[in-house]
């Protein structure tokens, strides 16, 4: 039986305002913790559903939320099943290119709070924060752990200027600090 005229139409805006009203449902959510990396995606262009899971991807798995791509494409993408999620990242590898550089942005974000959490763990006269000092004082160059192995030179002109005899002992000084 052929569609009546005009009905294509018609089923294509009540999806049209579906797809609206489940963008902006979510949108107006203010308990998703990844709403901020959301917002960034669209602004550089990437589809509302797109950005969500991209964000959504970054985050940690513990306490992120929802718990589940399935339970994301379902419960907050208006998807039928997360099929469509793994179709996106099949045909854009850009999807996983945008995932990592969240992951990088965060770590960057985040390095004067851990710099300063390590000064202050390092600074501290427990017994248990002496990881932490010498991780500090080989970060700023005041220490270096006995298994760090110099050869001395490194190019195959440096070890052409040597005697054989230095050779030798460029050996046998490397043997002993690996053995």
């Amino acid at each position: 039986m052929s569609a009546l005229p005009g009905f294509e139409v018609e089923q294509q805006d009540s999806e049209a305002a579906r797809e609206e009203a489940i963008r902006r449902a979510f949108e107006e959510r203010r308990d998703v913790g990844w709403m901020d990396d959301y917002s960034q995606l669209r602004d550089e262009g990437w589809s509302w559903r797109v950005a969500a899971y991209i964000a959504w991807r970054a985050q940690p798995v513990e306490g992120r939320w929802p718990k589940t791509q399935g339970e994301l494409a379902t419960e907050v993408l208006g998807l039928t099943s997360d099929r469509a999620i793994r179709n996106w990242k099949a045909k854009n590898p850009a999807i996983e290119e945008a995932i990592s550089d969240l992951l990088v942005t965060s770590l960057l974000a985040a390095r004067s709070d851990v710099i300063g959490a390590l000064k202050e763990v390092a600074a501290s006269a427990k017994p248990a924060a002496h990881r932490d000092r010498r991780m500090y004082l080989e970060m700023v160059g005041l220490y270096e752990p006995k298994s760090t192995v110099k050869l001395g030179p490194t190019t195959e002109d440096d070890l052409d200027s040597l005697s054989d005899e230095d050779l030798r002992a460029l050996a046998a000084k490397a043997k002993r600090k690996s053995g």
